[in-house]
């Protein structure tokens, strides 16, 4: 029989057939379609009819983590709260007896739904339907049924990683999306009180709000579909490295410790959405989305496909609201190829990654160059890394872009055994620096780090000397040894001294008393259970400080850099821009104030701190930028006196059939104001 053939008679409720004919129909489809749930043979036998539940009520199907339970018709009576109940006590019965996360399926044929109980409820807590589907008895889609279907199953494997099967089986329309949105919301909800919870997302919303002005919402759900959307990524970075997900703690998929004793630093971190790890029933839920994620064939993917799932995941509206634009694929590969043409030799920077579009254009440009050039992979990996670098407020793009740089270099170079070490250099910063230079972020010589923006709560703050920041390698292990330490010791215990460490990494003594009193402060922190995102904070906080070094800019910029409306900017944001912009010859006057974005500031503010005198950029920018006023002060070149722009915008034609993006901003650095550089 026929797929579709069969999925017609399962669907049409018949008032002479049998449950017991339905389930012998359900467990024929099962079997009948194994390109689509990948069940062998001898996995089959977990999906037996009858599956003994304690001593005196039986499972109709059970698939893996799966309870099925059949009924003639959900709409008779009362028959779906009572089935509802019954299929609740199977789940706490199985989970009780495992000790693993079940979820169910409640169907008559026709009507399908997915229903999972609260996190650590046991046997008390009210189920919930997260998804459903309605199979049509005349014309049943198979495929999107099947799709619905194996997303709760989660059998499938060797799944191609293109975007079209990334957004149908991870995206908000998902059934697998559903469950670990649910799941996620719920420990949320649990745990949301929980000191590390409280704590990171504080700092979540803080960044935000500098990022995305008043647009940002602080709303739990956005937090929530970050923390899928990074969680995520990380498991998917460690399978695209080939590890073996099932093997690897919940813990450890989130904080990157297998990455650390493979040679391969920078890419998962302890951050703000490890917190599903420090709270009950979360390993459960890790467990469920890596047994999800690990049925992709990730080593095959050829381009920025995680910007499709965080597209997929945060509504258009929100992005729009937010002024998240993502990259083509075409456009970032146009304007990388006619921007760096001795990719050996040029340094590059996109200051406002995303989820890495611009980034993967330029690595893969990179390698290209260098097998050309016959460079050992160690070599030619540690000029990648020297060369093609990423940096963005937003951590969410962060993670994604840290991942996507993976992507570029691919599974086969990255399990290479001649392949040496490697750190991802993508990090968390704010390229515009809202705040001065002399103010808050850097005081008496020192940079300042507040724990929590709540000053009447906790007016504790952390310091570290900018000596110490000239060295980012050195820096970045004295911050880790120092938080390490600090979370080591007995809470509540003894502060220990910092001689051995003063001593391994030559702390100069006027150094020692201010990472002294920053060290009582982590160990404070660790105390009161928030100890643990400061090392990923502090290392990545003081990265744009490294990159404007002189000796550290770069020789091209490129990206698409943030459009966030002016009157969508916080009071202070505003002050600020208004500012830049005036001292730039930027601002245009109160009359198109409110219709002016970042973008031009930004473009400005990157070429200004990190490109070298001589240096060039690309920026794609809003089709305002060709006429608008408020863009007069930059076609004209009125950046500041000793800088000048050419005025020439180029346009890119997409590709047929593609959407024509904006126009984009080519230029050189000339030599500015205090060392820095200036548009020509």
């Amino acid at each position: 029989m026929m797929v579709d053939e069969l999925l017609a008679r399962i669907a049409r409720r018949d008032a002479s057939r049998s449950e017991a004919t339905l389930q012998a129909d359900i467990r024929q489809l099962i079997l009948t379609v194994p390109t689509w749930l990948a069940l062998a043979p001898e996995e089959v036998v977990t999906a037996d009819l009858e599956t003994p539940v304690g001593v005196r009520r039986r499972i109709d199907i059970e698939v893996g983590s799966c309870l099925i339970e059949v009924k003639r018709d959900l709409s008779a009576g009362t028959v779906l709260p009572d089935a509802i109940r019954q299929l609740s006590g199977y789940l706490a019965a199985r989970q009780k007896e495992t000790g693993c996360r079940y979820v169910g399926i409640l169907t008559d044929g026709s009507d399908w739904r997915c229903v999972c109980l609260p996190v650590d409820s046991g046997s008390d807590g009210a189920p919930r339907e997260v998804s459903s589907y309605t199979l049509s008895p005349t014309r049943p889609d198979a495929e999107a049924f099947l799709i619905w279907l194996e997303g709760v199953l989660a059998t499938a494997r060797d799944i191609p990683a293109t975007p079209r099967e990334i957004h149908r089986r991870l995206g908000a329309g998902s059934s697998a999306h559903a469950l670990d949105r649910e799941t996620l919301l719920d420990l949320f909800a649990r745990h949301r009180d929980h000191p590390a919870v409280l704590m990171k997302r504080r700092l979540w919303a803080r960044l935000l709000t500098t990022a995305l002005g008043t647009q940002f919402e602080d709303r739990d759900e956005l937090f929530v579909e970050h923390t899928y959307l990074v969680n995520t990524a990380e498991v998917i970075a460690h399978a695209l490295v080939g590890f073996d997900l099932a093997a690897i703690a919940p813990a450890s998929l989130l904080s990157g410790h297998k990455f650390e004793e493979s040679g391969i630093s920078g890419v998962v971190e302890a951050d703000f959405f490890d917190w599903v790890v420090h709270v009950p029933g979360g390993e459960g839920f890790v467990r469920s989305m890596a047994r999800r994620v690990g049925r992709f064939r990730w080593q095959e993917v050829g381009g920025d496909v995680l910007k499709v799932l965080y597209e997929s995941v945060i509504t258009a509206p929100t992005r729009k609201r937010l002024g998240e634009y993502y990259t083509p694929d075409w456009l970032a590969e146009r304007i990388v190829s006619e921007t760096i043409d001795r990719p050996l030799e040029t340094r590059v920077l996109d200051p406002s990654c995303g989820s890495g579009t611009f980034v993967f254009q330029a690595a893969r440009r990179y390698l290209a160059a260098a097998e050309d050039a016959g460079l050992p992979l160690a070599e030619a990996l540690r000029g990648l890394t020297h060369h093609v670098l990423g940096m963005d407020l937003h951590p969410v793009a962060v993670t994604l872009a840290r991942v996507t740089y993976l992507l570029a270099i691919g599974r086969d170079r990255l399990t290479r055994p001649d392949r040496g070490p490697i750190q991802i250099p993508v990090y968390l910063g704010d390229a515009v620096q809202w705040r001065r230079e002399a103010q808050d972020l850097f005081s008496g010589g020192n940079l300042i780090v507040e724990t929590d923006d709540r000053k009447q709560l906790f007016e504790s703050e952390l310091r570290f000397p900018e000596e110490l920041l000239e060295d980012p390698a050195r820096f970045n292990q004295i911050v880790e040894s120092m938080t390490k330490l600090a979370g080591s010791r007995t809470p509540g215990s003894a502060v220990p001294k910092l001689s051995g460490l003063y001593q391994r990494y030559a702390v100069s003594p006027a150094a020692r008393e201010t990472l002294d009193g920053t060290f009582r402060t982590l160990c404070d922190l660790h105390d009161e259970g928030r100890d643990h995102i400061w090392s990923y904070y502090v290392r990545n906080l003081a990265r744009p400080w490294w990159l404007a070094l002189p000796q550290n800019r770069v020789d091209a910029l490129v990206g698409n850099p943030p459009w966030l409306a002016y009157r969508y900017m916080t009071p202070a944001m505003q002050e600020a821009f208004r500012e830049y912009s005036e001292e730039r010859g930027l601002w245009h006057g109160a009359k198109v104030a409110t219709h002016q974005d970042l973008s031009g500031l930004f473009l400005v503010r990157a070429v200004e701190r990190y490109l070298r005198v001589g240096g060039r950029f690309a920026f794609v920018m809003p089709n305002a930028a060709v006429d608008r006023g408020q863009f007069h002060g930059l076609r004209e070149g009125r950046v500041w006196p000793l800088g000048s722009l050419d005025g020439n915008l180029m346009v890119l034609t997409p590709p047929p059939g593609r959407q024509r993006g904006g126009h984009v901003a080519p230029g050189r650095a000339t030599g500015g104001r205090d060392g820095g550089s200036a548009i020509v």
